[in-house]
């Protein structure tokens, strides 16, 4: 018995520390409510993304740097391989960015951030850069159908990536589909994909409209999916509960993937840093 004893104690132990492990497991919904969570409480973020996105019928691959503080909207975006920096500050330049150009190095633009120039081949426009879009696609998404949320989220495990820990979110909508929209009075594409939480350079590609970017005539038709994709991974760092990988995918394969590598979260800028004064900036 005496020899018996700390071999029972140490079964003991182990299907105690077992049933402990099995009660920590975390489930798809946490994963996802706290990723929600964190990207709520974002109030400022910086960070290098690599972007994929598919353009007709390529695709086009882009590094940028991003800076970007959330109330009162501030946003510096960096362009290494096209040479271009642009700056967007809230209720000012009468809503415009401010562009610089290395191709023509003593003058900046101010241009319209949802016009044509600024859009051209880029599925988002500079309001969508960072995580507080990505969180807004999913919490509609979840908003609309919140009884489908097993349908639609699955939990895929832990994966490392960029030497990170991470949580795996599978998004699948088996209902993908086009329909036919009928505008209203002064829509844009962009507010119709607001509206239906769906792809804005999609609706653009499918009619045809894709270097125009103003009201769209009362009454078109238009071919729309919903909702935005049939298939979304998402890649979710365990330490901050932030996606740093989201790969999106449609009935053609991948639609675009976003890369997000040295992120910054809530950490203070300084009081110029998003002037053209800066240091460092090429304004």
């Amino acid at each position: 018995m005496r020899i018996l004893r700390p071999f029972a104690i140490l079964l003991i132990t182990m299907l105690f520390i077992g049933s402990a492990s099995q009660k920590k497991a975390i489930s798809c919904k946490e994963v996802v409510e706290y990723m929600l969570d964190s990207i709520q409480k974002v109030k400022t973020q910086s960070c290098s993304v690599k972007a994929t996105e598919r353009i007709g019928d390529h695709f086009l691959i882009a590094e940028s740097y991003i800076k970007i503080n959330v109330f009162p909207r501030k946003i510096y975006f960096h362009s290494p391989g096209k040479g271009v920096e642009m700056l967007w500050v809230q209720s000012t330049n009468n809503g415009n960015a401010t562009v610089h150009s290395k191709s023509i190095p003593l003058l900046n633009f101010d241009l319209d951030p949802l016009g044509s120039i600024v859009r051209k081949d880029q599925h988002h426009t500079i309001f969508e850069l960072g995580t507080t879009y990505i969180g807004s696609i999913i919490a509609n998404t979840i908003l609309k159908s919140p009884k489908d949320f097993d349908k639609h989220f699955t939990y895929g495990g832990t994966v490392k990536w960029d030497n990170k820990e991470c949580y795996q979110i599978i998004m699948s909508f088996p209902e993908y589909k086009y329909i036919e929209y009928t505008t209203k009075k002064e829509e844009t594409v962009t507010s119709i994909a607001q509206k239906l939480n769906t792809s804005d350079y999609k609706i653009r590609y499918k009619n045809d409209l894709s270097s125009y970017y103003g009201s769209i005539k009362e009454g078109k038709k238009l071919t729309i999916p919903i909702p935005y994709s049939n298939k979304v991974l998402l890649f979710i760092d365990k330490r901050t509960c932030i996606p740093i990988y989201v790969i999106v995918y449609d009935e053609e394969g991948l639609y675009e993937s976003y890369e997000f590598k040295n992120i910054r979260i809530n950490q203070p800028f300084k009081s110029d840093e998003f002037s053209k004064d800066f240091k460092g900036y090429g304004f």
